[in-house]
């Protein structure tokens, strides 16, 4: 992998590496190895020293080339930090999409025979509005499937859509047919949703396909007993307190699989404290770690102690990736 994500260009970096080897060689000894004008590596050069990976040798003609785990290990904080900032930026800016929505809506109250109810027609366009609901979607998913064990193939287009509501810790809960436990597949892949906390339970009743984002809308076949002509995307009041009334009645009457215990003791917990938030907090802000333990009033070794653990509940490598992942589950 290059350099260029962290400002170098591909001279910058070709340079870089040259003195990494040998920080001796002088100006004109770099232009005439790589056949490029010394005005070129001079100016590589220069730019070398503002990204802070390159010093003069005050003591001769040649470079100090500073350990790379320190000067490029600083590029990449930087940069990771800028990264965080743009992320935060870009999810205020969430707050707009209601008023978009609103000056959407007048169009749809022009439509009286919409009545809170979408017909979709295409299978395409009905995969594409779950994975933009799916996007949305911040508080619980509720799930019915019909039917016996899913091909591989379906199982595979639903793992991205599963996996999103459970790194933003969304209550899930999935129905299924109990015949899907006769298949390793499909038990296997419950076993991995259990295990990365959604809940799942099975039933031997008869039922229909439906799906409950945020309480706020509900995608529901067109025919029960052929889901490939259509879906109807459901926003009425009144539909939708049939839909979860519904559903709690049927979650009620199913059972858990007989591994759900044993695999929900080690699914990770969605809550934290006040003082792992702040510290979230403070971290996604680009906060030192001694103002962050003054602000919360800790120690920096319980400061470093606490981000280490964070990081490793929430399947981060990084603090940045701790404060997107964090972020995505609604900590901050």
């Amino acid at each position: 992998m290059g350099l260029t994500e962290l400002g170098f260009t591909d001279t910058e970096e070709l340079i870089y590496r040259a003195l990494l080897r040998n920080p001796a060689l002088s100006i004109e000894t770099l232009a005439d190895r790589h056949r490029l004008p010394p005005g070129e590596v001079e100016r590589a050069c220069g730019r070398l020293f503002e990204l802070g990976v390159l010093k003069r040798d005050r003591g001769g003609p040649g470079f100090v080339v500073p350990r790379p785990a320190v000067a490029v290990g600083q590029l990449i904080e930087h940069r990771e930090e800028e990264l965080l900032r743009q992320y935060r930026r870009a999810s205020e800016s969430r707050s707009v999409i209601g008023e978009l929505e609103l000056l959407h809506g007048q169009l749809a109250e022009a439509e009286p025979t919409d009545h809170g109810v979408e017909r979709l027609d295409d299978l395409d366009a009905i995969r594409d509005r779950l994975e933009e609901l799916s996007f949305f979607t911040r508080s619980s998913v509720y799930s019915i499937q019909p039917g016996g064990p899913q091909s591989r193939e379906s199982l595979e287009a639903s793992r991205p859509l599963d996996q999103r509501g459970i790194r933003r810790g969304v209550d899930m809960r999935v129905i299924h047919e109990a015949s899907v436990l006769d298949d390793d597949l499909n038990r296997a892949y419950l076993r991995e949703l259990v295990v990365g906390g959604a809940k799942v339970r099975v039933t031997s009743q008869q039922v229909d396909r439906m799906i409950i984002m945020d309480c706020q809308v509900a995608v529901v076949p067109v025919d029960p007993a052929n889901s490939r002509r259509g879906a109807l995307i459901v926003r009425h009041p009144g539909l939708l307190s049939g839909f979860l009334d519904l559903f709690h009645r049927v979650w009620q009457d199913a059972s858990e699989p007989p591994w759900h215990s044993e695999d929900s003791q080690r699914a990770p917990a969605i809550e934290i404290s006040a003082e792992d938030r702040r510290i979230l907090q403070l971290l996604a802000s680009g906060c030192t770690d001694e103002t962050s333990a003054r602000e919360v009033g800790v120690s920096v070794r319980h400061l470093r102690r606490t981000i280490a653990r964070l990081m490793q509940q929430l399947g981060a490598n990084s603090r940045f990736e701790a404060g997107v992942e964090a972020a995505r589950r609604g900590w901050l």
